[in-house]
């Protein structure tokens, strides 16, 4: 009973990840497959481009959305059953199961966003102090710079950062570790640019 929660609770959090909130409003309210527009990016920087912010900040809303309901719903189970492992294992495991859904959605061919929404989403109930450190790291560095890729790899390195430094349950820890190295994968074109002088 237990394994099979933990199974089911992960592959719900990948699918409900998985869903391309970005895409289906612009191609909803714009009729343009965002793939082809801007940076072809399906994230909330791309729709903005491409959509305007209200669309955006739907988008935003919903990625988040995407990365808490799943990480909610392990939680709850975890105090409800009893689960062949740790609390927090379970948590994580699931964090970035939804991670990985938005990054690598196979409803689009296994190319998502970036997972910064989405990684917010999924850790701000089970590492509340780093998440907020690493948004507050994101709009800190609005002030410096206008470039979104260095504000979001920076919040990316935050988290785990901050994870360590409050000593956090290692399960969690790890998890935001790989939560921001799929995070800089994902910024890998961002990357090159900036090194390039092009971003």
């Amino acid at each position: 009973m237990g394994l099979t929660i933990i199974i089911l609770t992960v592959l719900f959090a990948f699918l409900c990840g998985s869903i391309p909130m970005g895409y289906l409003l612009v191609k909803k309210y714009c009729r343009i497959d965002i793939r082809t527009q801007g940076s072809g990016n399906i994230g909330s920087t791309n729709v903005k481009r491409v959509a305007g912010s209200k669309i955006s900040i739907l988008t935003q809303a919903l990625d988040v959305t995407k990365g808490l309901v799943p990480v909610a719903i392990s939680m709850l189970l975890a105090l409800v059953y009893k689960l062949p492992i740790e609390k927090s294992t379970f948590n994580a495991i699931v964090a970035i199961a939804a991670i990985i859904g938005h990054n690598y959605t196979p409803f689009l061919s296994f190319n998502g966003g970036k997972g910064v929404n989405t990684t917010l989403g999924a850790f701000i109930l089970i590492a509340p102090i780093p998440t907020i450190s690493a948004i507050a790291m994101h709009f800190i560095l609005k002030l410096f710079t206008p470039i979104v890729s260095i504000r979001s790899i920076a919040l990316g390195f935050t988290l785990p950062i901050a994870s360590i430094l409050m000593g956090l349950n290692p399960a969690i820890t790890y998890s935001a570790i790989i939560a921001a190295i799929i995070m800089i994968i994902r910024h890998k074109d961002n990357l090159i640019r900036l090194y390039q002088g092009k971003e």
